[in-house]
């Protein structure tokens, strides 16, 4: 048995030792469990009271460890900063994942605020009820089931983290539901409504004042046929392109822009449309840096800059608001369809809209190209006319052609010569 200093008691036939720690009036504890040295405070000067305390503390968690049951309390708060650090070095480290970044935000600005003081194993079904509508009330609207997707994963992440530390069992993590309100579909730009977009931008260019006006308006107008041609997430995924992110490729004796995109799902390689060369081209023009090489050099030579920011600063902010003063001047900020705002992603939805009724481009590929699931094509774009991809389920013929075939004709079989009645879509270029 250790011997005894001045400043420590032994109890319970020396399995447990009280000390002081220098600066601290209170005695602490520390004792075994689960195989490891633990340590409490009794929050109590007196040693006699401090014995009576520390008592309570080490046959509790003697009685936790024989039932299986975790011997350290922690609170959600120091849980979370732990999971978070985690995400963090992941992340750094190259081994995590884009949505973290969501996930840490989330336990930050609402998690932590309401559930931090609570114990990690008092989260419980009831404890997340009163969560959820305290977060609506936040939010100032009932969260969208994206969102409360979100924050069940960055949940999961905590009670992990508890469950690796030993700070919880499996039957303490509560069961995460999600009510929340079906994403709707954002407003979209019809072809027409588009065709005026890109035209009116052509005056709207010329009409801003020498400077810094006039730098930000031609980049936004680049910037938004970029977007119309790519299916590119504005804000971070966009703002966060360099040249060095874009190669050109050769196959079949033709050449194509690849962009290596970094977005909330992680790196992926697209092919974009040809004319999206045009707009780089003027974009190159305007730099001091660049306009004195061709295009093909400066994509050759992977310089090192950004696209679409202006002296390195992540335009997302500025460009919302001057796309949202572009759009009220022309009349298109409101989507008379569903009387929703439009915004920069309205631009995003177009490209998805057109790639999926004007070319043989399948959901599944387009998924994979925009850097998103099937699932959320169908929750955003599910409301298509069907009258614009009406040869894709009807299949070649009509309806009276239908009713002409001689009866004897097999039931599966097209009237038309299913050779001729085929031929290659095209799409318009956009004359901008």
């Amino acid at each position: 048995m250790p011997l005894k200093t001045d400043d420590s008691v032994h109890i319970l036939e020396g399995k447990a030792i009280l000390y002081k720690r220098e600066g601290t009036p209170a005695w602490q504890v520390r004792y075994k469990g689960e195989g490891k040295k633990l340590r409490n405070t009794t929050h109590e000067v007196d040693l006699d009271k401090a014995k009576k305390v520390a008592v309570d503390i080490v046959t509790n968690a003697w009685y936790r460890v024989k039932n299986d049951l975790p011997v350290v309390n922690k609170h959600f708060k120091a849980v979370a900063d732990l999971a978070i650090k985690r995400m963090e070095e992941m992340n750094e480290a190259g081994h995590g994942k884009a949505t973290f970044r969501s996930y840490i935000l989330a336990l930050k600005n609402y998690h932590i605020p309401y559930l931090g003081k609570y114990l990690i194993t008092k989260i419980d079904y009831a404890l997340l009820q009163r969560f959820s509508l305290w977060r609506d009330n936040t939010l100032k609207h009932r969260a969208s089931a994206s969102t409360i997707n979100t924050h069940n994963s960055a949940l999961n992440r905590v009670f992990d983290e508890a469950l690796i530390r030993g700070y919880i069992t499996k039957t303490h993590i509560p069961v995460l539901t999600n009510r929340g309100v079906e994403t709707q579909r954002r407003p979209d730009i019809t072809e027409k409504e588009y065709k005026h977009l890109y035209t009116s931008m052509r005056e709207w260019v010329k009409t801003a004042r020498k400077g810094n006006e006039s730098t930000l308006r031609y980049l936004l107008r680049d910037y938004v046929l970029i977007l119309a041609n790519t299916g590119m997430r504005p804000g971070t995924e966009s703002m966060n392109l360099k040249w060095q992110h874009i190669t050109v490729i050769e196959h079949d004796g033709k050449n194509y822009l690849e962009f290596n995109i970094s977005g909330k799902t992680g790196r992926r390689k697209v092919l974009v449309r040809h004319r999206v060369a045009r707009y780089l081209e003027r974009i190159k023009e305007r730099d001091e840096d660049l306009k004195d090489m061709t295009l093909y050099q400066v994509l050759d030579k992977g310089v090192d800059k950004y696209i679409f920011r202006v002296d390195d600063k992540d335009m997302s902010t500025a460009f919302g608001r001057m796309f949202a003063r572009l759009l009220e001047s022309i009349d298109l900020a409101v989507d008379k369809r569903t009387d929703d705002k439009r915004t920069l992603y309205s631009i995003r939805h177009f490209y998805a809209t057109r790639a999926l009724t004007r070319t043989d481009i399948t959901p599944y590929q387009l998924a994979d190209f925009m850097g998103t699931s099937v699932g959320m094509l169908k929750a955003h774009y599910g409301h298509l006319d069907l009258r614009q991809i009406a040869d894709k389920f009807a299949g070649t013929g009509t309806i009276d052609a239908e009713l002409r075939k001689p009866k004897q004709q097999d039931d599966d079989e097209d009237v038309v010569d299913v050779k001729k009645s085929v031929k290659k879509k095209t799409v318009k270029g956009d004359q901008t």
